[in-house]
C-alpha cells in the first residue's frame, strides 16, 4: 500500500485504539531490556512459583499472563497477585501489571460509557483511567490479594466513577456561588470505596471467596462469568453456581 493509504488507515483508527497501540509499542521496547531482566530476577527470587517458570524478562511474564499461555487460570491469577506483591521492588513490575490489565481496563471504560457526560473525549477518558489504574497499582503495591486483577480493575472503576459523579454535581449546581466562591461537589461516598465494597461482599457471601469473586465481577464490574474465570482461575460454572447461591441467601 502507498503512503497515502497508510495515512488514511491511521486516520480511521479510533484515538483510544491509537493510545493502546502506543502503550503496546512502548512495552515491546522496554519489556526485553536489561532493566526488565533485573526486575524479573527480583520477582523470581521473591516467588518460587515464578522461579519455576524461568521467565527471562517481563515480556515473557506478561505473555504468561495471557489467556492462551501454557499456564492454567489459577496459575495466571496467582502470577498477577505476585506482581502486585512485588510492585514496590522495581517500577517495571508495576508497568508489567498495568500492561496485562489493559484489556480489562478497556472493558471498564466501556461500562463507564467512555466518560459520557464528563465532557472528555474517549481518548482523554481512557488516558485518565489508565493513570488511575497505575496509581492504584502503586498504592496497593506490596499487598497480597488473591484476586489482584479484578480488585485493581474494580478500584479503578470506583475511583473514576467518583470523579464522574463529582463532575455531575458541578453540572447540576453550577460552578460558583453568587458571591463568586467556588462550590465543592459533594461525592456520593467518602474515601476509597473499594475496600469497603469488597468487605461488604465478603460478609454477604459468608466468607466464600468464589461466590464473592462471582458477585463482584458480575454485579459490580459487569463481566461475564467467562471473563471472571479467566481472571480468577475458577470455572464459569462454579462461579455462577456459588454467586447465585449467595445472591439467593442475601435476598431472603
Amino acid at each position: 500500500m502507498g503512503g497515502a493509504g497508510l495515512v488514511t488507515l491511521r486516520g480511521m483508527t479510533p484515538p483510544q485504539n491509537q493510545q493502546l497501540d502506543h502503550l503496546r509499542s512502548e512495552w515491546a521496547g522496554i519489556s526485553r531490556t536489561r532493566a526488565s531482566r533485573t526486575a524479573t530476577a527480583l520477582l523470581a527470587a521473591a516467588h518460587p512459583s515464578i522461579m519455576r517458570l524461568s521467565p527471562r524478562d517481563l515480556g515473557e511474564v506478561v505473555t504468561l499472563l495471557e489467556p492462551g499461555s501454557r499456564l492454567s487460570q489459577v496459575e495466571r491469577a496467582h502470577l498477577a497477585a505476585c506482581l502486585l506483591v512485588s510492585a514496590p521492588e522495581h517500577p517495571l513490575v508495576a508497568r508489567a501489571l498495568l500492561q496485562t490489565l489493559l484489556p480489562g481496563l478497556v472493558g471498564v471504560a466501556r461500562r463507564l460509557r467512555w466518560g459520557a457526560g464528563t465532557g472528555d473525549d474517549p481518548s482523554t477518558f481512557l488516558a485518565d483511567l489508565i493513570t488511575v489504574l497505575y496509581e492504584v497499582i502503586v498504592e496497593w503495591g506490596g499487598q497480597d490479594r488473591p484476586y489482584a486483577a479484578p480488585d485493581l480493575l474494580n478500584a479503578a472503576r470506583c475511583r473514576m466513577r467518583r470523579r464522574m459523579e463529582a463532575i455531575d454535581d458541578r453540572t447540576v449546581v453550577g460552578l460558583s456561588r453568587p458571591d463568586g466562591s467556588e462550590i465543592e461537589p459533594t461525592p456520593s461516598f467518602d474515601g476509597d470505596p473499594t475496600e469497603d465494597l469488597e468487605a461488604q461482599i465478603a460478609v454477604l457471601c459468608e466468607g466464600d471467596p468464589i461466590a464473592a469473586a462471582g458477585l463482584l465481577g458480575r454485579a459490580v464490574l459487569g463481566f461475564s462469568y467467562k471473563e471472571i474465570s479467566e481472571i480468577t482461575g475458577h470455572s464459569p460454572r462454579l462461579l455462577a453456581e456459588r454467586s447465585r447461591a449467595a445472591a439467593r441467601r442475601i435476598s431472603r
